[in-house]
């Protein structure tokens, strides 16, 4: 089981330079479970895509009702105040603590390609790469 935020989720739905990994990440472990929160920051992701012009409207919600299918199975309930004590303790943002906590309660590596998370929660956070290096 692994914990992976709202990177990991639109590296999934979207085709990128991160697409190999994902599907490496999927093949190596395919129980992944995220905090609610990763489907609000999906929808701005998506928003933002649709705004920009990268993705249409109808594409848009055609990714969105996959991220949707994917949290009815993935998605964990997060102990607010285990969240608020993550992220005085690391002083990261309580979005970001979310999905610490999250990991941490479950016991298992939370995987982003949020370099600055990583960086300030080692042993809990880890990239695609260091995950799939194990």
């Amino acid at each position: 089981m692994i914990v992976v935020d709202a990177n990991i989720l639109i590296y999934s739905l979207i085709g990128s330079g991160y697409t190999p990994l994902v599907n490496k990440l999927r093949e190596k472990d395919t129980d992944w479970r995220t905090a609610g929160l990763c489907l609000h920051e999906t929808v701005n992701v998506l928003a933002t895509y649709q705004r920009r012009g990268i993705l249409t409207l109808a594409q848009c919600k055609k990714l969105l009702a996959h991220a949707e299918h994917f949290m009815k199975v993935a998605q964990c309930e997060v102990m607010m105040d285990a969240a608020l004590t993550v992220a005085a303790k690391y002083a990261i943002t309580g979005y970001d603590a979310q999905y610490a906590a999250l990991a941490k309660n479950l016991n298992a590596p939370l995987v982003t390609e949020d370099r600055k998370l990583r960086e300030t929660v080692p042993g809990i956070a880890f990239s695609m790469q260091e995950f799939l290096a194990q």
